[in-house]
């Protein structure tokens, strides 16, 4: 079980991280494109402009992370139960290690509430000017900061369950 246990925790951190990494890139990306553009690219996007180009490729990659977020958002559920399963088999039961799985699967179930309150809001809002300040963008803002951190403070609590779970493996033994 602690085997399991290291594994999936282990892909769990990898994956969190994997997401705050395309997130951020997807969105570099458009400024990166449209910053130094092939020729083909170029023209491609002379008949709508570089402004209105930004714009549809930045709906696209919103669309993309709207996605990815949504399907993370389900994926680290089963992790959060794999992860409660391998925890529970642990012999001696390990009360602590219990208990912060279930605040990591708790922070999981409110991660995956609030992606989908960030998708509903953030459409809503693809295509209103970043110069305009409305009250459904400070809410998103404020969501978005809620997610992230409750997203590092997951992530925090995952490390350091790994940490805990490699450091009481104990030597691994062959047998014949």
């Amino acid at each position: 079980m602690r085997a399991l246990l290291i594994m999936v925790l282990s892909g769990w951190v990898f994956g969190t991280l994997l997401m705050a990494f395309v997130a951020t890139q997807n969105f570099r990306t458009v400024d990166r494109l449209l910053a130094a553009p092939t020729p083909a690219f170029s023209h491609a996007i002379t008949p709508i402009g570089h402004d209105e180009a930004r714009v549809v490729l930045r709906y696209l990659v919103s669309e993309l992370n709207r996605l990815y977020f949504s399907a993370w958002g389900l994926t680290q559920l089963g992790l959060g139960a794999a992860v409660a399963v391998a925890a529970f088999g642990l012999r001696p039961l390990d009360r602590t290690m219990i208990a912060v799985t279930g605040t990591i699967l708790v922070i999981a179930i409110v991660s995956l509430l609030l992606s989908q309150s960030l998708i509903s809001l953030g459409r809503s809002l693809d295509f209103v000017p970043r110069t305009v300040v409305s009250q459904e963008m400070v809410r998103f803002r404020t969501l978005h900061i809620a997610y992230t951190a409750l997203d590092l403070f997951k992530l925090t609590l995952c490390v350091w369950l790994l940490i805990r779970s490699t450091r009481q493996a104990g030597p691994v033994t062959m047998k014949r």
